[in-house]
C-alpha cells in the first residue's frame, strides 16, 4: 500500500537519497535546509511503502500574469529505482493534481530532461501533453 504525507524534516535522508538517483548531488542537511526555506507556495509530498519513504513530488503554486488563475509547476518527482512500476509515481501525480484542484488550479507543468525517456513515456500515459522544449544557461 501506498501512502502519502507532507515531507517532514526525519525525511531529509530519503529525500537526498532520492534526489542523488535523479543524478544531482544532495547532502541531508542541506536538503532540509533548502526546504526550510522555500515559501508556503512550494510543497513537498513523499510516498512511503511500508513505513518508508520512496518517493517524492515537488510543486510550486505560481500566479502569472498571463493566466488568471494560478499555475502548478511539478519542479521534481522521484521515485526509488528499486519501488518503480508499482503504482508510487502515479500515486504521487495524482496526489499534486488534487492539491491542485483544491487551489483552483486547472493547468498543471512540467519539465523533464531530453534523457528521461521513461518518464516521458509515464507523463503521456498520465495525460500530459509535450507542447515545447525547456532552455537552459549557466551564467558566470
Amino acid at each position: 500500500m501506498i501512502s502519502i504525507r507532507d515531507a517532514i524534516s526525519t525525511d531529509a535522508s530519503d529525500l537526498a537519497h532520492l534526489i542523488k538517483e535523479l543524478g544531482y548531488p544532495a547532502e541531508a542537511r542541506e536538503v532540509w535546509s533548502r526546504v526550510e526555506k522555500l515559501p508556503e507556495t512550494y510543497r513537498t509530498l513523499v510516498a512511503e511503502v511500508a513505513g518508508r519513504v520512496v518517493g517524492f513530488v515537488r510543486m510550486l503554486t505560481l500566479p502569472v500574469y498571463e493566466h488568471p488563475r494560478p499555475i502548478g509547476w511539478i519542479l521534481a518527482l522521484s521515485v526509488s529505482s528499486t519501488k518503480r512500476r508499482i503504482g508510487v509515481g502515479r500515486a504521487l501525480i495524482k496526489a499534486a493534481e488534487k492539491h491542485y484542484r483544491a487551489l483552483g488550479v486547472n493547468d498543471v507543468r512540467l519539465s523533464s530532461g531530453l534523457q528521461r525517456t521513461e518518464a516521458h513515456e509515464f507523463y503521456d500515459k498520465l495525460g500530459f501533453d509535450k507542447v515545447g522544449y525547456r532552455f537552459k544557461k549557466k551564467l558566470a
